[in-house]
């Protein structure tokens, strides 16, 4: 029975660390519409960041690894640091490969950063352990005294605070006039331009912010594992994500928990049940092919998702519906830019 409840509490923290993640990524790609193929470079920059921030110098650990840095700081602030990074690597990603760039150029260009940055870190050693990866990264109120079992609940509660404070980043979002005009540059660059808002710096702030959301998970999952390398945040990785939030639903934070369920938690721990057969790895092969079938599936037949986005009338203190205004105040009104004094 201990390792039944061992094993749902362990689930239970990669749910909400993956849907910590994929709600980084709504706010990307669902609420503004950038094609973030490079999302997985946010949550690895959170976990180096984080695990760089919890160990000690290199010379602690004799010739163990090689990497920069090593401030032995105490929880959380490490943890704090890793979404700091993944909020401030999107800065040039977003200069680079989203200020002129739309669709799948975009998406071109955001897959080619996440490659470049995989093979950069591959190649020099020295910088972060190279192929090998970090690892001994300290788990926060974790010791030789703590029991594994006990271990898992108090991670657990980390990651549930974690989790709330996502929520209500990003339900502020959605219900703010920021989240509108997130979805108004998504819909039509053309019309948020003409009401005094540049798209750009609406795309660069939703980057930054899911970066940052992305770099909290990214530091929780590395707490969590203890090691990082880059064989933990390929190109796959964001496909993952991706698929999650096409079969949940994008816009909404319901329909990506619900995607989070489905994809990283369900579809990969019931191909890990099935018995062993055929070449080694084919099991592990299996999860991308089931993850694939389903993501071609929802685009075909479903591709708002089990929870379609909902539509948001914004009604003025008048009681009339601004979808029958012709004056331009009426679109005014929908995106919630009219003057404070008069919401």
């Amino acid at each position: 029975m201990s390792g039944t409840i061992y094993y749902i509490s362990g689930l239970a923290i990669l749910f909400g660390i993956n849907l910590i993640a994929v709600w980084g990524l709504d706010l990307q790609f669902g609420m503004t519409g950038i094609n973030s193929f490079a999302f997985i470079v946010f949550q690895s920059a959170g976990a180096y960041a984080t695990a760089l921030l919890a160990l000690k110098p290199p010379s602690s650990y004799g010739s163990f690894e090689t990497y920069i840095g090593g401030a032995n700081l105490p929880f959380p602030l490490p943890l704090i640091g890793g979404a700091v990074a993944g909020g401030l690597i999107a800065v040039p990603i977003g200069l680079v490969a989203v200020r002129r760039l739309r669709g799948d150029y975009e998406a071109m260009a955001l897959l080619v950063v996440s490659l470049i940055a995989t093979g950069l870190v591959n190649a020099q050693t020295n910088w972060l352990n190279g192929p090998s990866g970090i690892a001994l990264v300290p788990q926060p109120f974790g010791g030789p005294t703590v029991p594994p079992q006990t271990y898992h609940w108090i991670f657990l509660g980390i990651t549930a605070v974690c989790c709330v404070i996502a929520w209500w980043v990003m339900r502020g979002i959605a219900r703010a006039p920021l989240g509108r005009l997130l979805r108004a540059a998504r819909d039509s660059e053309s019309a948020a331009s003409a009401l005094g808002r540049s798209p750009h710096r609406l795309r660069m702030t939703a980057l930054i912010v899911g970066g940052a959301l992305a770099g909290l998970s990214g530091g929780l999952l590395v707490e969590y594992v203890t090691a990082w390398s880059p064989a933990s945040w390929l190109y796959q990785e964001t496909f993952l994500f991706f698929t999650a939030l096409v079969v949940g639903g994008r816009g909404n934070l319901a329909g990506a928990a619900l995607g989070v369920l489905i994809v990283p938690i369900g579809i990969a721990e019931a191909t890990r049940r099935l018995p062993s057969f055929g070449y080694p790895g084919l099991i592990d092969s299996l999860d991308f092919v089931a993850i694939g079938a389903l993501m071609l599936a929802f685009l075909w037949f479903r591709p708002n998702g089990l929870l379609a986005e909902r539509k948001r009338i914004i009604r003025p203190r008048d009681g009339s519906d601004p979808a029958s205004d012709p004056a331009p105040l009426g679109l005014a009104a929908r995106l919630g830019l009219r003057r404070a004094g008069s919401r």
